[in-house]
């Protein structure tokens, strides 16, 4: 949820009281589109992004399209003079109006959808599978990066690592975590990173310790193999 500190003024009688408070883009979008001549117009598109509407986004557009041509009627007159006239003036009217009719209109329904706790685990989730598959790009093409932010290390706090786990740098207790991997297995990786010098591959991980097929076809989208430390 997108939120940013502020200052919250509240006024009692004559005076204003200024307080420290949390002001949430996410509840309070739809006064957006009160900005006067249409400038909030796009309020229904940053709503139909974040829920994932396709109607409020293209609604937010039509309403944005109609501000910026009331901008372009009254830059220039039938004359090619600069000046305003009574068109643009209705379509900065259009454009204003259909923004808060439409953004306070769907605000109901996206309050709904944003407070589904299936919602937000939904977007947990596909935020996870999106790191995960990006950590797993990061490791083959740019390992050093990938070292440096603690891909692969679950072991290390504050790593981003990506659900996966780094076979030749994790701990015995981060290899424990794999599928298929026990005690016992998880000490001889560890005793035999240390002699070659790290895995290069899964294959070559699955070979040296003669690990069962199905258990190196489990690991696949669990490990990546970085340099030693």
């Amino acid at each position: 949820m997108t939120k940013r500190a502020d200052k919250l003024i509240t006024r009692q009688g004559n005076r204003f009281i200024v307080r420290s408070g949390t002001l949430s883009l996410d509840r309070h979008w739809a006064f957006i589109s009160l900005i006067p001549i249409g400038l909030g117009a796009w309020a229904p598109i940053y709503a139909g992004v974040k829920a994932r509407r396709w109607l409020w986004i293209l609604l937010g557009v039509l309403w944005t399209g109609i501000v910026i041509a009331a901008f372009a009627v009254n830059a220039t007159t039938t004359s090619g003079r600069h000046g305003s006239n009574d068109g643009a003036g209705g379509l900065f009217i259009l454009g204003w109006v259909g923004a808060i009719a439409t953004s306070f209109t769907i605000r109901p329904a996206y309050d709904r959808q944003m407070g589904s706790k299936l919602q937000r685990a939904i977007d947990v989730g596909e935020q996870r599978l999106a790191d995960h598959e990006r950590a797993l790009r990061l490791a083959k093409h740019n390992p050093r990066l990938a070292k440096e932010i603690g891909v692969g290390r679950p072991d290390h706090r504050g790593a981003a690592d990506g659900d996966v786990v780094d076979v030749n740098n994790a701990s015995v207790t981060a290899l424990l975590k794999l599928p298929g991997i026990d005690g016992d297995l998880a000490t001889e990786i560890c005793e035999c990173r240390e002699k070659l010098g790290g895995f290069a591959s899964l294959e070559e991980l699955g070979e040296t310790l003669d690990i069962d097929g199905g258990v190196v076809e489990g690991l696949r989208d669990h490990v990546v193999f970085l340099p030693r430390s």
